[in-house]
């Protein structure tokens, strides 16, 4: 019958699958358990409670389903935009953001049935919005309570290839609205907004006549000419004739400008030129373009001009030809619009239309609203992933690369040079793995992209491996399937304090992993929050992160919940327990308020037996109620403006001395404001002690006492049970073979309440005898022990729960157990 004492000393694997329930060999099998329930894991090892949730706001529209988006200008300045059916409103630090006394509100386009299939990425107050269905839009901040969302004016690309075939297209004119007419039926109804790249210039479509003819506006140029061909009037112009016929040579004629403006008015080599105002060269057959200085116009050798002076006002334009190199825009209702959206150095990428799946398409570097592709090492560029089959584009990142990621694999996007920014001409894209990604925005953690594998029950860790020289993505989910077998939903990384990817699963549950790689720490653990829907658990069926006020981020939920017999929506936040916190800020209860009552201090000292209690500032006071000083709460009426006067607290004076400068808190026997919760039985925290739960009637709870500040919300219970113990035994293994433990000792990190077990569960005291019944008690640090009161088993496993809205937070477990080998 061998004794050992077994160490549970970290649970850095968090909850581990049960196919996993015979690797004893494992080291991970050490550090896991079999559960691990509204517990996170600490990258030091222990496990820290949950923090509970923090009620915002109810959404505007329960009866339909809605995204959260992070809006972050700097980690200062950070917003949570509400995303509903065709509107979206703004939250900041916990509230909503309100003008005149309502919320924030914009109008879009997105239906409810849209939300899911939205992407963004954010440029300081600006947020590029793509969807496959809408045209591209994007969100402006430019106070705190002004939002806009317009449609984004691509003026000049970008465009699919240029036309192959003998169609042509003719404009009537240069500028301005002009008709544009094909040879052959090439538009349709579905065009009106569509680019049509024509001659030297970009046309917008406005109208839709038939398959042959559209109304179309001409776009602004780079240079700000709004033209497809330039018109110059000038008195600046001469023409000249380079070779007279006599000679019998080719001709040189050349158009010469002394103000030197060709280049800028747009004539380019290769155009056909028409004159008029001249004496000699006016010409509407018109002459060909071989070559373009700023001053000179050097003509193709067929054509012949007549000397003629500058001096009057003489017009050359490019003509308006049946033109048969046109392009048509790639973004329209009839292509499609893209489903992706990110920045990489410099340009806006766009990914993936529904004509083109698998096409990149590349803005200017630093115009952003430009994708007018060329050869330069800024222009816009165009490119189409090679591959056996399509892969459609889910999702871009930007990291060290740019990552692209579609349903049939994980591409690279790079230049050919080390280090080398992306031009048109070096631009690489290379496919790294073949797994597959899900349509769903990954999280970035540094230069590593965690996506969902393309059934959603996989999370892969996406990074670059020196030793094979390329990109691998091991799957993060192998010792804990079992909690995303189910699917992911969403996902989104909360970096600070601890560094922890929050999921939605498909069955509302939220599945957390701490996340280390630098410490190879990867730990599942399963949240379920509090609250009923149905009859069910509370459902989460959304979530994100962004950085809070208090250096850490804030974890923003949206909770669909069964109220007094109705569907609700609430959007609910997470913000950590500091350590250093007291318990008197300890939030462990779900869709939760706070009372604060209002704080003064005492203007002069008052002594044992006063009556009067003179204030700094009681203006803010109820006129009779209660007042907490220090641990003292003594109960008023008739208040005067600064004077609290008949204080009784079981007798007519104050019990105990109080000095100048000591703060005097408003205190509450009534706390109101529950609403969300009506007809909920919400547990209390009360100045730092357990208070019975109460239900909620009429928006409010009525307390057994007064309390100066108190957190009210919906229970949730904290659940660790140990895997089955392997202390060893005689004959080796001690799995499958009957024990008992006898003791065990729990270590605690500035925690208050604990009940272990195994089917029984013991409560462990913290309140001592020394210990004040009217003062809260203080976090302790230390070991807890306990004469175990399990039987004899073949398990030997360890139940720790906590179910008071207290913190907790397990740095080790250590049973001692007997273990019988016969």
């Amino acid at each position: 019958m061998p004794k050992a004492t077994k160490a549970f000393t970290n649970f850095t694997a968090g909850e581990i699958t049960p196919r996993l329930f015979a690797r004893t060999d494992l080291a991970k099998y050490d550090n896991g358990a079999e559960t691990v329930e509204n517990y996170l894991v600490q990258p030091h090892g222990g496990l820290s409670r949950r923090a509970g949730t923090r009620f915002v706001c109810e959404v505007k529209s329960s009866a339909a389903a809605v995204r959260l988006i992070p809006f972050e200008f700097n980690v200062e300045q950070t917003y949570v935009l509400e995303f509903g059916n065709n509107y979206f409103r703004v939250l900041k630090d916990g509230g909503q953001v309100e003008s005149g006394g309502s919320p924030v509100e914009v109008v879009t386009p997105y239906a409810t049935a849209d939300l899911d299939n939205l992407k963004f990425a954010q440029s300081a107050d600006v947020m590029y919005v793509v969807s496959p269905s809408y045209t591209i839009r994007k969100i402006t901040r430019t106070s705190h309570t002004a939002w806009t969302i317009t449609e984004v004016d691509l003026a000049r690309g970008p465009m699919l290839d240029v036309n192959s075939t003998t169609t042509t297209i003719t404009s009537n004119g240069r500028s301005g609205s002009v008709t544009l007419t094909a040879s052959g039926s090439i538009f349709a109804s579905t065009d009106v907004g569509r680019l049509v790249k024509l001659q030297d210039g970009f046309a917008k479509i406005t109208n839709y006549s038939s398959g042959t003819s559209v109304t179309a506006t001409i776009q602004a140029l780079e240079d700000g000419r709004s033209e497809i061909a330039p018109d110059y009037t000038a008195t600046t112009l001469s023409f000249h004739e380079g070779d007279p016929s006599a000679t019998g040579l080719e001709h040189n004629d050349r158009i010469q400008d002394s103000a030197g403006d060709f280049i800028n008015q747009g004539f380019k080599a290769g155009q056909t030129v028409v004159v008029s105002g001249t004496a000699s060269n006016n010409s509407t057959s018109g002459y060909l373009i071989v070559d373009v200085t700023d001053s000179v116009l050097t003509l193709a050798p067929g054509y012949d001009l007549a000397d003629e002076g500058a001096g009057s006002s003489f017009t050359v334009q490019g003509k308006l030809v049946a033109d048969k190199n046109w392009a048509l825009g790639a973004f329209s209702d009839t292509t499609g619009y893209p489903r992706s959206v990110a920045f990489y150095e410099q340009r806006l990428v766009f990914g993936g239309t529904s004509n083109q799946p698998q096409t990149l398409f590349f803005s200017q570097s630093g115009d952003f609203e430009n994708f007018e592709a060329g050869v330069q090492d800024d222009d816009g560029m165009v490119y189409t992933i090679g591959s056996n089959e399509v892969n459609v584009i889910r999702y871009l990142s930007s990291t060290r690369s740019l990552i692209a990621g579609t349903s049939g694999g994980e591409f690279i996007v790079r230049s050919g040079g080390a280090d080398n920014p992306i031009t048109p001409t070096s631009i690489q894209i290379k496919q790294q793995t073949n797994y597959g990604s899900a349509d769903h925005t990954p999280a970035q953690v540094g230069n590593t992209v965690l996506f969902l594998q393309r059934a959603k029950r996989k999370l892969r860790e996406l990074q670059f491996n020196f030793d094979v020289d390329g990109y691998v993505a091991p799957d993060l989910t192998l010792l804990s399937e079992h909690i995303t077998e189910g699917g992911l939903l969403e996902l989104t990384y909360q970096q600070e304090p601890d560094g922890v990817i929050w999921a939605v699963r498909a069955d509302g549950q939220l599945a957390c992993m701490t996340y280390k790689p630098e410490e190879k720490i990867v730990g599942w653990t399963r949240q379920k929050i509090g609250g009923s829907f149905g009859a069910g658990d509370a459902v989460v069926e959304r979530v994100t992160a962004l950085p809070g006020d208090l250096d850490e981020d804030e974890v923003y939920m949206v909770v669909k919940r069964t109220i007094n017999g109705g569907t609700k929506r609430y959007i609910e936040y997470i913000r950590d327990f500091e350590f250093g916190t007291s318990i008197n800020d300890a939030i462990f209860v779900d869709s939760s308020l706070t009372y604060t009552g209002v704080t003064t201090t005492l203007d002069g000292d008052i002594a044992s037996g006063a009556t009067t209690i003179t204030l700094t500032d009681a203006s803010s006071f109820n006129s009779s109620g209660a007042v907490k000083i220090n641990n003292e709460i003594i109960t008023y009426s008739g208040k005067s403006s600064n004077d609290l006067t008949g204080c009784v607290r079981g007798v007519t004076s104050v019990a105990a001395a109080h000095t100048s400068g000591d703060t005097v808190t408003q205190a509450a026997i009534s706390l109101s404001g529950l609403d969300h919760l009506e007809g909920e039985t919400v547990d209390i925290l009360a100045d730092g002690a357990v208070h019975a739960s109460k239900t909620v009637s009429s928006g409010a709870v009525t307390l057994d006492r007064y309390v100066a500040k108190a957190h009210a919300g919906l229970p949730y219970t904290s659940t660790l049970r140990t895997l089955r113990v392997d202390a060893g035994s005689a004959l080796g293994s001690a799995q499958g073979k009957l024990k008992r433990i006898s003791e065990v000792t729990v270590r605690l990190y500035r925690s208050v309440g604990l009940s272990i077990g195994d089917d029984s569960l013991d409560v462990l005291p913290f309140r001592s005898s020394a210990d004040e019944m009217n003062e809260s008690l203080p976090l302790y640090t230390g070991d807890k022990e306990i004469e175990f009161r399990g039987g004899f088993d073949s398990d030997g496993q360890i139940i720790v729960k906590q179910t008071q809205p207290l913190p907790q937070t397990i740095l080790g477990v250590f049973a001692t157990l007997t273990t019988f080998d016969q």
